[in-house]
């Protein structure tokens, strides 16, 4: 016998206000954004910056911090560790300049950002 009236309503809307529930009291599972690039320090500039689980202030700190430490032995140097954050870097070179994107990763929380440096 087919239901009709407020409890065939009911019996439709009760699973689909559960989901909306669930949906709203859980958190994120993958917080991530676009920051705006901070300004470079020497002769280039930074092209992108992408934070996951972590702030875009804490993200650009990371970014300017590991060019320091990537620098820190000549314009082409490289870094594997800054502030706590394991990095990678893949690059593309010309004899004029150098384009990078680097991967830091910290758990759960990294930073991907690109660069081009002239050398």
């Amino acid at each position: 016998m087919p239901l009709y009236g407020p409890a065939a309503m009911l019996r439709f809307a009760a699973p689909a206000l559960i989901v909306i529930a669930l949906a709203i009291a859980l958190p994120a599972t993958a917080q991530a954004a676009t920051c705006s690039a901070p300004k470079y320090p020497g002769s280039g500039y930074f092209t992108s910056v992408k934070v996951s689980r972590l702030s875009c202030a804490d993200g650009r700190r990371l970014v300017l911090n590991h060019y320091r430490c990537r620098t820190r032995s000549g314009p082409k140097g490289r870094c594997a560790r800054t502030s706590g954050y394991r990095c990678t870097e893949k690059r593309t070179t010309i004899p004029t300049e150098i384009n990078g994107r680097v991967t830091c990763k910290r758990g759960s929380r990294s930073v991907v950002y690109t660069y081009q440096q002239n050398t």
